[in-house]
């Protein structure tokens, strides 16, 4: 599955890159119950309680930040698994300064297996759709809020 999207918030290039590259910034802006532990500056993982539609558990996921353009761009890949699932996301997020803002492109591969994957497509589209809106939105409030 691919995803994509934008996002504008009035902060600085280098504040945004800095933001969604720190594990305790990104852990306070998950709305799912979760716990985060920081491996390195690289590496880090954790546990996340979420689900899609009527299947929802415990996963534990770990994350390895494998490209760092400090300011420009950032890639992570993220395993995760629990009841009897698992994912893997590789996600790429891009940043553009403009007068007062920065805008983030993002984009992430997604492959589910397990019981999530026999979901049907709108159901966990309509759900990554939901939880992806909230996320960008909590980055957006965090970093126009400092």
């Amino acid at each position: 599955m691919k995803l994509q999207g934008t996002f504008s918030v009035h902060a600085s290039r280098e504040r945004v890159f800095s933001f969604l590259l720190n594990p305790n910034d990104l852990s306070a802006c998950i709305d799912d119950a979760h716990t985060i532990d920081i491996l390195d500056a690289d590496r880090f993982r954790g546990t996340l309680r979420s689900g899609i539609g009527p299947v929802k558990g415990n996963f534990t996921w770990s994350a390895t930040v494998a490209e760092r353009v400090p300011g420009e761009r950032a890639r992570i890949k993220v395993h995760g698994s629990g009841m009897g699932s698992a994912f893997d996301i590789d996600a790429t997020i891009e940043l553009h300064q403009a007068t007062g803002s920065t805008t983030a492109a993002w984009r992430a591969d997604v492959t589910l297996s397990g019981t999530l994957a026999s979901l049907g497509a709108r159901l966990m589209q309509t759900t990554i759709d939901k939880k992806t809106n909230a996320f960008f939105s909590n980055v957006r409030e965090q970093l126009e809020r400092a």
